[in-house]
């Protein structure tokens, strides 16, 4: 983020209030200790020039050519965090109030991976010999992208921690440096995951739809999502020159220069965006192809479409991305933008395991229901007892010898590469 003079113009500005700041003379007393020296010789040279006296609190807060005149004077003999200084110490004399939203990164970070971390937990399990299928590339890149995730999850607490979801000016120079540092290494991490978990999702599809045109589509698609996450990583490490120009703005002593890193944000947002809308229409021509009832098609339609709510978040903040370009307050204003870009990370986690977990409980459910058909055979439920019906396809006993019943609707193992799985959707009646 680049500070522009007009920035520093606004933060440095006595904002006017509409109610009168109380007559405390011990405020503007503490208000004169703490301006930095470049303030007090504008305060000093422009009262005399106002309406306004050195102990008339309520003026200086409200009197516009006065504020006016002072922009000016600590754009010219003040540093960027020097104003920084000056509109805290001024808030504070005007009685302005203080903002504080670190909450809400901080429990959407926790809250969102724990969510992802348990769906995923669920999805591995799929691969035990209990779920009934073998692992496969999907399980291995959606394994890479929990783990690019993790960072931007631990960082939201730290972005807490720091202060983001509090006004830029009301923080320490190492705080805004911190806050700066995280958000620069969350945006690293932040397209890495998103470009693996992209990859998971077609590689699911590689797994369940085995028509040989529609896979070299497939593969397609997964060189873009690679092209997009290389281009987007390089592109946001190497912003500012030096890299940590990234971070130190606001040190005076640092010098460097950066790119037009908010255009860069909102074309990786468009380009993610559109991905997004093609994995969501791919399979939808094969999945309406498949022999079952329009009910069932429309479930399946369903489920694979779960890729919505991460298009929904993707568009979200993208807004968010554009408010934050017009921010003076970064510390502030980037708090939404955050925390919405950990939702898009967790949320994308969440829908790309979504199927093996219904898979998973689909395999427990029909196994469960097996072994409770067979016992209650055992125990004389349900078999034919003397009663002529020994013959009987729903099994039960023939010539006095039990016959085991197989489990319905468990897969064969072996054939699970469908681990939807599509084939039993067609074979099965509403």
């Amino acid at each position: 983020m680049r500070f522009h003079t007009s920035a520093l113009a606004v933060l440095v500005a006595l904002t006017t209030f509409t109610y009168a700041a109380p007559d405390q003379p011990s405020a503007l007393e503490i208000a004169q200790a703490s301006y930095p020296k470049c303030t007090l010789g504008c305060l000093a040279k422009l009262i005399p020039q106002s309406p306004c006296t050195l102990t008339d609190v309520e003026c200086l807060c409200t009197n516009v050519p006065l504020n006016s005149n002072l922009t000016v004077c600590v754009l010219e003999s003040c540093t960027t965090y020097e104003g920084l200084v000056t509109k805290n110490v001024s808030s504070k004399m005007c009685g302005a109030p203080v903002r504080n939203q670190t909450l809400k990164p901080l429990l959407v970070g926790v809250i969102g991976g724990g969510l992802a971390l348990l769906v995923f937990i669920l999805r591995m399990c799929a691969g035990l010999p209990v779920g009934g299928r073998p692992l496969g590339w999907d399980d291995y890149t959606i394994c890479i992208a929990v783990a690019l995730g993790t960072p931007p999850t631990v960082f939201s607490v730290l972005l807490s921690k720091n202060g983001l979801g509090k006004d830029m000016w009301t923080l320490r120079l190492p705080n805004i440096e911190n806050v700066l540092f995280y958000y620069y290494l969350g945006e690293i991490f932040y397209f890495a995951s998103l470009t693996a978990t992209k990859i998971s999702i077609l590689a699911f599809f590689l797994r369940v739809f085995p028509q040989q045109q529609f896979r070299k589509i497939i593969y397609g698609v997964i060189g873009i999502c690679v092209a997009y996450g290389l281009s987007f990583v390089l592109a946001t490490t190497f912003q500012c020159n030096p890299v940590p120009y990234s971070w130190k703005q606001l040190d005076s002593t640092y010098q460097g220069s950066c790119n037009n890193i908010h255009l860069q944000g909102w074309m990786s947002a468009i380009f993610n965006i559109i991905i997004d809308l093609i994995i969501l229409i791919l399979p939808l021509k094969e999945l309406y192809a498949l022999q079952t009832s329009l009910k069932k098609k429309l479930m399946v339609m369903v489920m694979f479409s779960l890729g919505i709510f991460v298009t929904f978040v993707s568009v979200v903040r993208l807004h968010s991305l554009i408010v934050f370009a017009n921010s003076q307050n970064i510390t502030w204003d980037y708090n939404d933008a955050a925390w919405w870009s950990t939702v898009e990370i967790h949320v994308g986690i969440i829908c790309a395991c979504l199927p093996s977990v219904r898979a998973l409980f689909v395999s427990l459910g029909a196994s469960s229901l097996g072994t409770t058909r067979a016992a209650s055979r055992a125990t004389g439920y349900g078999a034919s007892n003397n009663s002529g019906l020994g013959s009987s396809s729903h099994g039960g006993s023939k010539n006095g010898t039990l016959i085991k019943e197989k489990p319905i609707a468990v897969p064969k193992h072996g054939d699970e590469e469908d681990f939807i799985p599509l084939v039993d959707l067609g074979n099965s009646k509403d």
